[in-house]
Formats: C-alpha cells, structure tokens, sequence
C-alpha cells in the first residue's frame, strides 16, 4: 500500500464510527448514506431523511401503518387489514384473515415493540410500496438499518386486502 493510500485509509478509519478502516465512500441510498464500517449491512450514517409520500390512499395508509407500530397500536394496525386478508412473508407461513394477522401484530411485533421508519415510498390509489429502517442498537448506539420492502394492496374499501414484507437479504 503507497504511502498516500495509507493515509486516506487513515483518515476514513477516523471519520467511520467505530475506527473501522473503510477505502470506500459511503453508499447513497433512499434515506441517505450507507456507513461503510457495516458493508454487509444496510446501516445508516444518522437518521435517514423522512421522504415525500406520494398522494393517494394507498401510501397515506402506509405511512399511517408506520405510525401505528411506532405508537405500539397494535390492534389499531391490524384493524387495517381486511377481515379476509392475506399477510405474506415469503420465509414464513402466509397469515391469513384478521384473527391470525391480530395474533401477528399484537403477540410478536408488540413483543418487539420496534420503531421503524418509511424511508421511501412509492405507490398510487390502490398499492403502496414502502421501504422499512429499523432502529436498532449497534455497539453501544441507536443506529437506522434497513431491513424490508413492503407492498401494500388495497381493497374497494381502503382496507388492507393483501400485503407482502420482503425482507432485505444481506449484502455479503
């Protein structure tokens, strides 16, 4: 390694939380930069930028799924989904109906209890899909770490009638 190398290694290790020796500038994404002392993960550097939701029922409810979870409203964001909704996670068994998408929502994310935050958004009147940060502890610090994409689809009634929650697979 050159001498001028060197001392820019030096110099990032120094500006990276952590002093991880980093080569490579931040990734910007959605949200903002990627810090690279994490390259297998999607970690902010600070909190994500809030996005513009675009307009229609689709996003708004979307946007107000996220605010519901962050209120530990539980029971208040399944109430979102159609009595026979369906709930896909591709690495889990589909939920299907309210009392099992109840059962979700308050017994294993209320145990949780996470705050998680939209960092895009992008949908009409009928589907939304929105881009989920998790705060979470890295260290000994509250971090923003992306962790799925989300697709929302509405019924006639504005009601969640099916959604998918594609987790982000990691960047190794």
């Amino acid at each position: 390694m050159t001498a001028r190398r060197l001392l820019v290694a030096v110099l990032l290790a120094l500006a990276v939380p952590g002093g991880a020796l980093a080569l490579e500038p931040p990734m910007i994404i959605a949200g903002g930069q990627l810090d690279p002392a994490y390259p297998n993960a999607d970690v902010y550097i600070g909190t994500p930028a809030t996005p513009t939701v675009p307009p229609g029922p689709a996003c708004a409810l979307a946007q107000h799924y996220v605010e519901l979870v962050n209120a530990g409203k539980y029971l208040e964001v399944a109430a979102l989904f159609a009595d026979d909704a369906t709930f896909l996670e591709p690495m889990r068994p589909t939920l299907h109906g309210r009392a099992e998408i109840d059962a979700f929502y308050t017994k294993r994310i209320g145990a949780m209890a996470p705050q998680v935050m939209g960092v895009s958004f992008f949908g009409n009147d009928s589907e939304c899909m929105v881009e989920l940060a998790l705060q979470t502890v890295i260290g000994d610090e509250k971090r923003w770490v992306l962790v799925s994409i989300d697709h929302f689809i509405l019924n006639d009634e504005g009601k969640v009638q099916s959604m998918a929650a594609f987790a982000r697979p990691s960047r190794s």
